[in-house]
């Protein structure tokens, strides 16, 4: 669901910005490159939504059944595929009204190919699809985040809330999801903390050099998505603290974490992992950014001849921002990682817990038979 939620954010961003450029009085130039990032968005969106089909088959393959099929999941289900269809259209249309015009389109400044049909009459009926199908996946969108909002807080229970799995177990399970918690958790927080302080001086030297000698490219320069990766960072940090801190909570009261009933009980450890996703995001465009520049100036560089424009000699911030850029990647990369992990392990443990609580019912249920029984057989003897 985390790949979900984020081709959902990305897919309202290039919703936001296709609206801005459609709607707002704009200079020509701006118009350009709010339709270069509408794109580049949707396209993105795209290859998340390919991402979340292919998980979606590999779970169904390797898992046999997903549990009953109640009335909110059938909802939640084709709310889901609703937004696919309605985002497939969109894309197909922008997709088919770029063609009909003869227009290059670009993916994050690297042009594709493109095929000029010269058939406007199309690309304006291309276009008005593409406009509804948006809006309708906006809609959608709203809704099924209403939905999900108000699935979290109100869960559906047809059952009274069982009783606890024995002491002793619940305590050994407990136990061993504490220990993931307290270790991998300090591994994020401890690892992203010194990344964190090492890209922010970095990044200080940076914005010194980018004060005295600015350069950009069009969807702004390598250095403002870095300081947005940081920013995101900082969050992902307090996550990570948080994560290393639910050790003792998880030890002190195993049921209130582990028990069915608490959907919310892990909420942070999927709030972190869907931080540390946009972190990547955001550190992987800016590495592609400065790799872009730094490739573009040594081609431009003739051999043998000396260089008089500024902006063709590679700087050391141009450095300094590659490096941080790929140390907020590395870091964000090991809290998605880690949020993965936690993940993981928290469904098991509380399938485990599940498993135990089941086994200690049917071993009271057969206690009492027994019971029962030589209650009924002592009359008669």
């Amino acid at each position: 669901m985390l790949v979900f939620w984020v081709f959902l954010l990305i897919g309202a961003a290039a919703l936001g910005v296709g609206a801005v450029r459609e709607h707002a009085q704009l200079e020509a130039a701006t118009r350009a490159y709010l339709t270069e990032l509408h794109i580049s968005l949707g396209l993105t969106a795209a290859l998340l939504l390919v991402a979340q089909i292919l998980i979606g088959v590999t779970l169904y393959l390797m898992v046999e059944s997903g549990g009953p099929r109640n009335a909110r999941r059938m909802i939640g289900f084709w709310l889901r595929q609703s937004i696919y269809l309605a985002f497939v259209a969109a894309a197909v249309a922008g997709a088919l009204a770029a063609i009909s015009r003869g227009e290059q389109i670009f993916f994050w400044e690297y042009p594709l190919p493109f095929w000029d049909t010269g058939a406007p009459q199309a690309a304006e009926h291309a276009q008005l699809a593409h406009i509804i199908a948006a809006y309708a996946f906006g809609a959608l969108a709203v809704l099924y985040a209403a939905f999900a909002l108000f699935d979290r807080l109100s869960p559906a229970s047809d059952k009274a809330l069982e009783p606890p799995a024995p002491a002793s177990i619940a305590a050994m399970i407990a136990d061993g999801l504490a220990q993931s918690f307290r270790f991998f958790g300090a591994t994020a927080f401890w690892v992203q903390l010194f990344l964190g302080v090492v890209s922010a001086l970095l990044l200080a030297f940076a914005f010194a050099g980018h004060s005295v000698s600015p350069g950009g490219s069009n969807f702004g320069e390598a250095i403002y998505w870095a300081s947005a990766a940081l920013a995101i960072m900082l969050l992902s940090i307090l996550f990570g603290y948080r994560d290393m801190n639910a050790a003792a909570a998880i030890r002190s009261r195993p049921e209130r974490y582990l028990a069915h009933e608490r959907r919310m009980a892990f909420w942070f450890v999927g709030a972190g992992g869907f931080v540390n996703v946009v972190g990547a995001l955001l550190s992987f465009i800016g590495v592609g950014l400065s790799v872009a520049l730094l490739i573009g100036k040594t081609v431009s560089q003739p051999p043998g001849i000396a260089i008089t424009d500024p902006s063709k000699i590679i700087r050391a911030l141009d450095v300094f921002v590659l490096l941080v850029n790929f140390s907020l990647l590395f870091a964000h990369c090991i809290g998605v990682g880690v949020a993965a992990w936690l993940s993981i392990s928290a469904l098991k443990a509380r399938h485990q817990y599940v498993v135990a609580r089941e086994m200690a019912r049917a071993q009271e249920e057969k206690s009492a038979a027994v019971v029962a029984a030589q209650s009924v057989a002592e009359p008669a003897g």
